[in-house]
């Protein structure tokens, strides 16, 4: 069922003109509530949050500032984190695990981290806090808008780096081949959806040693107030755990020395059994 999600979620930015009925809300402050009990990989605590809209306008995407880039959404969800990098990893982290859930249930989303106003929620985040990102949730039209197209083309959404440029064995000099018994896994990590698809994820394989690096793209999404590609790095390490669950290897995340590569940077690693 996660690959499942994984392989049929899209990013939706055009929704049926409804609101969700509540035994939809419900399901979602279910998901939400199982996912403030997650164990996140550097212990940090979210809290998450609703916003339904009770009409068929737009008004609250106007508020929030998704208004001409999201259209139709009945209902935005969000979280709220301490505004550090590992705090950041660990929302991208439990996100996506709410994403895909919410993807298992029928329900379209987004993510959304630079295309929103979060003063919009200044009432609810405390000092040292911030709101990564949000999601529209709603239901998927049969058919994406020309605008909604247009988009997906230029952020090239369909596309994906190839493995040789992400995935790595025994070093850096060895770029993963297609024939790598892990290749399930690594195909998993690489359907993750990140910021601009930029997918700044690396991984080095050492036989039961999984070492995982961040390759920062230059002077990217400065202007927001936190490091949004650590986001990206949070969906890979719940694209890769949910590979190792799939091929029923129990895993374990641990700091090692690893070895070093200019431009990487590293976050951590996964032993398996």
């Amino acid at each position: 069922m996660n690959r499942e999600a994984i392989e049929k979620r899209l990013s939706v930015r055009t929704y049926v003109n409804k609101p969700l009925t509540q035994e939809e809300r419900m399901v979602v402050e279910k998901i939400l509530k199982h996912a403030e009990t997650i164990q996140t990989p550097f212990g940090n605590l979210i809290r998450f949050f609703t916003d339904h809209q009770d009409t068929t306008s737009d008004d609250e995407a106007k508020r929030i500032g998704t208004y001409g880039f999201i259209k139709n959404a009945p209902s935005f969800i969000g979280g709220i984190v301490n505004n550090t990098f590992e705090g950041i990893i660990d929302f991208g982290y439990v996100f996506e695990a709410i994403i895909l859930d919410l993807t298992r249930n029928e329900l379209g989303t987004c993510w959304l981290g630079g295309t929103f106003q979060r003063q919009a929620f200044n009432n609810i985040v405390n000092e040292g806090e911030i709101i990564p990102a949000i999601t529209p949730v709603g239901y998927p039209t049969d058919q994406p808008s020309f605008k909604e197209r247009m988009v997906r083309m230029v952020i090239k959404a369909n596309r994906r780096k190839p493995f040789q440029e992400m995935f790595f064995d025994h070093d850096f000099e060895h770029p993963l081949t297609k024939n790598h018994p892990y290749n399930d896994i690594f195909e998993l990590v690489q359907l993750g959806p990140s910021a601009s698809n930029k997918q700044p994820w690396r991984i080095l394989v050492d036989e039961n040693l999984f070492h995982i690096y961040l390759e920062r793209t230059p002077n990217y999404a400065t202007s927001v107030p936190f490091v949004m590609q650590a986001l990206d790095i949070g969906i890979a390490m719940q694209h890769l755990e949910i590979g190792f669950q799939e091929i029923k290897k129990n895993f374990s995340r641990i700091t090692l020395p690893h070895p070093q590569k200019e431009g990487y940077e590293y976050i951590i690693s996964y032993t398996i059994d």
